[in-house]
């Protein structure tokens, strides 16, 4: 589960930190959408590393490792069986390509995620005119993701207590094993949201339908550069993939 550290916020003091969740929004959406543009293994490369040394703005490289290498077997998963699957002519390149861009799909999001604190979020999604209630449920969903690597661990753990070899056998025995750890799971979150829904009852939620909030998010000047910036960038990329003929080392694919 340690994939899924890729969700959750660190607290640092970074540039990236520092920005509003909305410019970091669009500039995550723009990543993506950039990498969503090519299929070619040469471009997503060129891509992957633009968003290294934005992780490493962030002071989020290490956290973003583990969360690439509890990917491995998925996306190693991935490669095999695209390759040997896949009717495209070169069916390797192709697995690479996808591989690459889904890699570099979940470090554009992980750029968003592990630097906007949920409290940040909610308030961004209601500056930007949407209902409260769907900004919370964000807001929650996103609190909840860590919570729920958290949860997979102990249970993890617990069943390792009373002799459940998770780890060996072989791989329909180890895919068995998944069992003893997602009922539990399923069970503690359900109960989870019971509590989380009797809090926000008790609370008054949706009580009142005019909110104040104590902190408001504001544009400063580096947020204006990030967004112009990103939406400049968009727009070169877009021209450059639909209208300027790319050169054939950008187009080299992998033969065997």
């Amino acid at each position: 589960m340690s994939f899924l550290e890729i969700f959750q916020y660190t607290r640092q003091d970074s540039i990236i930190h520092r920005l509003d969740p909305r410019a970091k929004l669009l500039m995550s959406i723009v990543l993506a959408v950039i990498s969503l543009l090519f299929l070619s293994i040469i471009p997503l490369l060129i891509i992957f590393c633009c968003l290294i040394p934005i992780i490493g703005a962030a002071k989020s490289l290490r956290r973003w490792t583990r969360s690439m290498r509890g990917l491995a077997i998925l996306l190693i998963f991935i490669i095999v069986f695209n390759t040997l699957l896949s009717t495209q002519p070169n069916p390797f390149s192709h697995s690479i390509a996808l591989t690459l861009r889904l890699v570099a799909l979940m470090t554009s999001f992980s750029i968003f995620f592990l630097t906007v604190h949920p409290d940040e979020l909610s308030q961004a999604l209601i500056q930007m005119r949407v209902r409260f209630e769907f900004a919370f449920a964000m807001s929650m969903a996103m609190r909840y993701v860590p919570t729920l690597g958290q949860e997979a661990y102990a249970i993890m753990d617990a069943q390792k207590a009373r002799g459940v070899e998770l780890d060996k056998g072989s791989l329909l025995k180890r895919i068995r094993n998944i069992v003893p750890i997602i009922v539990p799971l399923i069970i503690v979150s359900i109960r989870r949201a019971l509590s989380i829904a009797e809090s926000m009852e008790s609370r008054g939620f949706g009580a009142s339908e005019n909110r104040t909030y104590m902190n408001v998010l504001r544009f400063r000047r580096r947020d204006w550069a990030v967004l112009i910036g990103s939406l400049v960038v968009l727009a070169l990329v877009v021209y450059v993939r639909f209208f300027v003929i790319l050169p054939e080392w950008m187009l080299w694919e992998l033969t065997f």
